[in-house]
């Protein structure tokens, strides 16, 4: 069972987009490899400036940030916010309710597939939104569109360009996860028992992004990327970190599904082993032991997210 699918790479831009995010997924600790694509003037807009200077907080302190406002504040600023925030006080808790539509086993027809992946983000929606909400932050979760190269989405708020078989595309800027009918990293190998399980693992990896932008962890961060410029080693270690933060986040979002949802037996069995995880390609991506760590601590963490708190791990923690 493949359950990480190609081996595709591609770099990770440290030129922020507010809105469209390009991921190239390859399961959860299966390595992360986002494309900010940008969507905004070289110079800040006059609403995006008077946002800014509107709602100053204090230096590496957390605060939600308004539609055209950016992250301020030094490198070390922002990784004290990305370390501590909303996200690291929040707890998972199990949904109810959650049932997945039954199937014969193997990879979803497209006409089977767009219920099947609601149903599963309902699930997730039911999880993030109690968990966020009792932190303080509003959540709602994405909408779900299967989409196929012939047909793409043509009132996506994201680039056409990047919409392929490849991988599903995760769009915060119309808040909706577009799924490629004909990606398959592993689902035509499973049996009726294991379509769910694989299912809701690759969905937890892309529905955590839109989890953290909730808290708009993705803008401190982009914004973190920026001012390490002149920084490149520390940029890499950065960027290993958030990948990493991704991986456990989403493996302890599958784990608090219902039994026969959650990953079990051949499928968990794969899917945390080091042998899933896809080698890294750049010093920015970490190795595939690091992934299987962060994996495990994710699935055993019970849903605290403070355990995949990777900000304030040792940096041979995130190698």
């Amino acid at each position: 069972m493949d359950a990480t699918g190609p081996r595709r790479r591609g770099l990770l831009v440290p030129a922020i987009a507010f809105g469209c995010a390009l991921l190239l997924l390859l399961g959860v600790g299966g390595g992360l490899t986002a494309v900010w694509l940008g969507n905004r003037d070289a110079e800040p807009t006059p609403a995006a400036e008077s946002s800014s200077s509107s709602g100053q907080a204090e230096p590496g302190v957390w605060q939600p940030l308004e539609e055209g406002q950016e992250p301020t504040g030094t490198a070390d600023d922002l990784e004290q916010v990305l370390a501590e925030n909303p996200l690291q006080e929040a707890t998972l808790q199990a949904p109810t309710g959650c049932e997945l539509p039954p199937t014969d086993g193997g990879a979803l027809a497209p006409e089977e597939l767009t219920g099947y992946l609601e149903a599963g983000a309902d699930c997730l929606e039911s999880s993030w939104g109690e968990a966020l909400g009792a932190v303080g932050v509003d959540f709602t979760g994405p909408d779900v569109v299967v989409y196929t190269v012939d047909a793409l989405p043509e009132d996506s708020a994201c680039d056409p360009a990047r919409f392929s078989e490849a991988t599903p595309v995760v769009c915060q800027a119309d808040n909706t996860l577009y799924w490629p009918a004909a990606w398959d990293p592993g689902f035509s190998n499973t049996d009726a028992e294991e379509v769910p399980q694989l299912y809701m693992w690759h969905l937890s990896y892309s529905y955590a992004l839109f989890a953290m932008s909730a808290v708009s962890l993705d803008d401190y961060f982009g914004t973190l990327l920026i001012s390490l410029a002149e920084e490149p080693e520390r940029a890499e270690e950065s960027q290993r970190r958030y990948a990493l933060q991704v991986s456990c986040i989403a493996s302890a979002a599958v784990y608090r599904m219902p039994e026969g949802i959650r990953p079990a037996g051949r499928v968990e069995g794969f899917v945390t082993s080091v042998d899933a995880q896809a080698a890294p390609a750049t010093a920015g991506e970490p190795s595939a032991e690091a992934r299987a760590v962060w994996v495990g601590q994710g699935k055993d963490s019970e849903g605290v997210l403070r355990s995949c708190d990777t900000w304030s791990a040792a940096p041979d923690a995130v190698a």
